[in-house]
């Protein structure tokens, strides 16, 4: 039987178990929002007071479906408290990054030590990078979509706003000057500091050739020298003055545009994650008065603090737009391409955001969701290194573990997102698909040996597969054979069983 033929007999429109990597997966979108594993809340906190949480699970256990479902719940909270939103930003390739990061530091590619190189190198204020560009660029774009929303925003927040664009924005839609440019536009941003200066430096520069100039001009002179003709028997202290306005003027522009110039390379240089330009932003920076430059506090080396700065900065445009916290969400640090999956790579790179003061950073809800070997940073750490993380104010999940009831509910639940009821029909259960002789203890028990939820419906879909193939077209609407047996079953689940240990001693 085709496979069409037999979702149209349980009336589902789509393949409730085909799709096994959550971020490709159709159907959990269209799942309730409630249908979640029993931590979900306990990690998911209150917006309106962000806390920390930190998840660690074996592949397949559903951490990616997690971090998807707080995005929703996310978008949720947000309709119903559009006063108190909360913004959500995903760190999840990390791969661009540490490529910006190993070019700067010019080490060498595809050799063995390129990784344990680069991951030497990386230190807590590249993470810090990472996240204030991914969270600047995705509100900049957000502001090109909506330029009304950024003209609530207070013209300091609209400075910080425009700097941390020069500083951040990257994306593959447009460059940086383009987004400021539109920026600028959205935000009604004028600026008539360069103009008034450029209009000086003209004044100053036709004044100094006019000194020099006036000594040589006969009729000027008859008509200087009725005022005792100054000009015309003292002309050296015309070309003095003269030559002083005119060398002092550029002296003093190239001198500025120089220090600007390599206060701008300093921090372009120090952000080593995000590639940048110097002169935009020197010519950005030129555009404030001199103390605003000093108030910036610029990234000018690997220091956190500065990072700390621009990250509260962010918040605060952020609070101007409307949102009162930020969630982000880390995962996917066993897909990195650089990380390839190892350990000690992916402990390398996640221990640096394991610090205090980012983790009960104000207004920030930093949620983790990391593959189960990296359980050993919280079970083997040394009482120095706990107190460095704090993590009893962290809302940890130390193992992601799913019950066979929680597993036969998800599977329920999405029976019911791909069904075709109508009227006061209700969708089909898991069970309805099964053989009498094939208990519901039986189908839970089984659910529950293979844990994760990956496992579980890589087993429900080849049931299925394996089951409809050998179905004949012109089966009866009420044949029995429409259910899977008992045999077939119970050969499934123990080929899925020893899969499932398998995949268990080679991946985790």
């Amino acid at each position: 039987m085709f496979a069409d033929n037999w979702r149209d007999h349980w009336k589902l429109k789509d393949e409730p178990f085909v799709h096994e990597d959550a971020d490709k997966d159709p159907v959990l979108a269209k799942l309730r929002a409630e249908a979640v594993h029993s931590s979900f809340d306990r990690l998911f906190g209150d917006p309106a007071s962000p806390v920390p949480g930190i998840v660690f699970g074996e592949k397949g256990s559903g951490k990616s479906g997690l971090r998807r479902m707080m995005k929703r719940r996310l978008e949720a909270y947000n309709e119903q408290h559009p006063k108190g939103r909360a913004y959500c930003v995903e760190y999840i390739d990390f791969d661009p990054f540490l490529e910006c990061l190993r070019r700067h530091e010019n080490i060498g590619a595809g050799s063995k030590k390129t990784t344990p190189k680069l991951l030497d190198t990386l230190q807590r204020a590249d993470h810090l990078d990472a996240l204030l560009s991914l969270g600047i660029t995705q509100l900049v774009d957000d502001f090109a979509r909506d330029p009304g929303a950024g003209r609530k925003l207070d013209r300091r927040r609209k400075r910080d706003l425009l700097t941390l664009t020069h500083l951040y924005y990257r994306s593959d839609e447009q460059t940086r000057s383009e987004a400021v440019a539109g920026l600028q536009k959205s935000l009604n941003w004028f600026s008539g500091r360069p103009m008034i200066f450029q209009i000086l430096r003209i004044v100053m520069t036709l004044a100094g050739a006019a000194l020099l100039a006036l000594p040589h001009l006969g009729v000027l002179g008859v008509i200087l020298d009725r005022f005792d003709g100054w000009a015309v028997r003292f002309p050296g202290l015309c070309h003095w003055a003269g030559g002083f306005l005119l060398v002092g003027t550029w002296l003093w522009t190239w001198a500025t545009g120089w220090l600007l110039y390599g206060r701008a390379r300093r921090t372009v240089k120090a952000i080593r994650v995000v590639p940048g330009a110097a002169q935009p932003l020197a010519k950005f920076l030129a555009a404030l008065p001199p103390a605003t430059r000093d108030e910036l506090a610029l990234p000018q080396r690997n220091e956190d603090e500065s990072r700390y700065l621009m990250l509260k900065r962010l918040l605060g445009v952020l609070n101007g737009a409307g949102y009162t916290s930020m969630f982000v969400l880390v995962d996917r640090v066993d897909e990195s391409t650089f990380l390839g999956g190892q350990a000690e790579s992916m402990q390398a790179f996640i221990e640096p955001l394991l610090e205090h003061k980012l983790l009960q950073f104000e207004g920030v809800a930093l949620k983790l969701f990391l593959p189960i070997e990296l359980s050993r940073l919280t079970l083997h750490a040394s009482s120095q290194e706990l107190k460095r993380m704090r993590l009893d104010k962290a809302n940890t999940v130390q193992e992601l573990i799913w019950t066979g009831q929680e597993l036969l509910s998800i599977a329920n639940q999405r029976l019911q997102a791909v069904a075709q009821t109508g009227g006061e029909a209700s969708p089909p259960r898991l069970t309805e698909f099964f053989a009498p002789e094939v208990r519901e203890e039986d189908l839970r028990e089984a659910l529950h040996h293979l844990g994760t939820p990956r496992l579980c419906f890589g087993f429900l879909g080849t049931l299925f597969t394996e089951h409809a193939r050998d179905l004949p077209e012109d089966l009866g609407s009420e044949d029995p054979r429409w259910k899977i047996t008992l045999r077939l079953f119970d050969i499934q689940r123990s080929a899925w069983a020893d899969r499932a240990r398998t995949l268990r001693r080679t991946l985790n």
